[in-house]
């Protein structure tokens, strides 16, 4: 529920229907509370319409600016690489490529023909499936945008 206040302050900047405008013109030829208040809000208005907007002086954006460059640069944070996390990183990468390579070795069948010469027999055709060989190329495209980036952004330094 809005104040008479808010109600006249609507009626006098025209932000009412029209249905709620004939409510608030009937109330102020009705009531005095409304018509006084409606009165001294309307001679508020029309004072502030009178009103002039003061401009700052010229010089007032040059000392603005010059004060902003006096102001010292924020310096940026070096951190410190914590080792550990470097370590855990290259040990879970160490170990998953090891299991991998152990899982490969596991899954090979080796059989010696007459001639003494290993006949290592690998079936990649179960490995490098379609899905495989995109998910591999999505991810070194990733890769070369990363480098790209860093490459393009070392550049501009």
């Amino acid at each position: 529920m809005k104040t008479i206040e808010e109600q006249i302050w609507d009626y006098i900047d025209d932000n009412l229907t029209i249905e709620e405008k004939k409510a608030i013109a009937a109330k102020i030829a009705s009531d005095q509370t409304y018509r006084t208040l409606y009165q001294e809000l309307l001679a508020v208005n029309l004072h502030l319409g009178k009103l002039e907007i003061d401009m700052p002086p010229m010089a007032f954006n040059r000392k603005v600016m010059d004060l902003v460059g006096q102001e010292i640069a924020p310096v940026s944070l070096k951190t410190k690489v914590d080792l550990r996390i470097i370590y855990a990183v290259a040990g879970f990468f160490i170990l998953t490529l090891s299991a991998i390579l152990i899982y490969a070795i596991s899954q090979t069948h080796f059989t010696a023909s007459a001639i003494n010469v290993p006949d290592i027999s690998i079936d990649f055709s179960r490995y490098l499936t379609p899905l495989f060989i995109k998910i591999f190329l999505f991810t070194d495209l990733l890769i070369g945008f990363i480098y790209l980036d860093g490459f393009l952004r070392r550049k501009k330094i």
